[in-house]
């Protein structure tokens, strides 16, 4: 975590990794289970602009997308079946 200080002023600037953790967090909220696909096709659009080190970034937001939805724990059987009840 990387914080500016100027006087009275104070503003928290988050690190590449932790921007892309929050793009990610982010994207996943907003496009649900199609969140890595529009990821990738951000990265592809950006590249055939130029922006190769943008495309790079939204390949690892996609990434994290990818890493988040795999870890994301599920409920178990039995929660489903208490929760159904």
């Amino acid at each position: 975590m990387n914080v500016f200080t100027g006087g009275d002023l104070r503003m928290w600037i988050p690190t590449k990794v932790e921007a892309v953790e929050m793009y990610a967090r982010f994207w996943a909220s907003r496009y649900g289970h199609t969140a890595s696909v529009s990821a990738r096709e951000m990265a592809v659009s950006l590249k055939m602009k130029g922006d190769l080190e943008g495309q790079k970034v939204w390949i690892e937001v996609a990434e994290a997308i990818d890493h988040r939805a795999k870890t994301k724990r599920r409920p178990t059987h039995q929660e489903t079946v208490t929760a159904a009840s």
